[in-house]
């Protein structure tokens, strides 16, 4: 897996690969907070109110778009995997450049046709994150997010740089047992 630490097991002489999960709780705690002015309120009068609520509003019509178009959000977000290989063996392989989602009635039951249907989902969500969201959206769009990561970051004083910063010293880390 790429960008794991390696973990090397004291005297075993083999690697293992250590993935770190990002915890999101916090991220969307402070998306929240700025969409209700809760977090400039936390600042007794020196951070604008207005300024947060904009930024949070952004913030969500820009997540909201990427998960509807690159995610599938409002198509798969009332079945429950576990994983996006959850239901692999419904993948026929079908190619699905011309494939069209929008049409081809994804919906109940949960019978072998449409567990293929979502299957073709889980493989282009899969194929979207090996291929990094950069990869897949205009350089419109990427100017977009991040000219509100600046705005964010100086907003709420680097906490979106803090936290780069941290994943990129995990990432980086090598860590021994003992």
């Amino acid at each position: 897996m790429e960008g794991g630490a390696e973990l090397l097991a004291k005297g075993s002489g083999t690697r293992e690969k250590i993935v770190y999960i990002w915890d999101m709780d916090e991220t969307i705690i402070l998306l929240k907070s700025l969409l209700n002015g809760s977090y400039a309120g936390g600042f007794n009068g020196s951070k604008d109110v207005q300024q947060g609520i904009e930024l949070g509003k952004m913030w969500e019509k820009h997540i909201l778009q990427v998960c509807d178009d690159y995610f599938f959000y409002e198509q798969v977000e009332n079945y429950n995997s576990p994983s996006l290989d959850a239901l692999s063996e419904y993948d026929d392989g079908r190619e699905l450049g011309d494939y069209d989602f929008r049409n081809d009635n994804l919906g109940p039951p949960s019978d072998d046709v449409n567990k293929r249907k979502l299957a073709y989902r889980y493989r282009m969500i899969s194929k979207t994150y090996q291929q990094g969201l950069r990869n897949n959206v205009d350089q419109d769009m990427v100017r977009e997010w991040n000219e509100l990561y600046e705005l964010t970051d100086k907003y709420t004083d680097g906490w979106l740089s803090s936290g780069i910063q941290s994943c990129t010293v995990l990432l980086g880390a090598v860590f021994w047992t003992k």
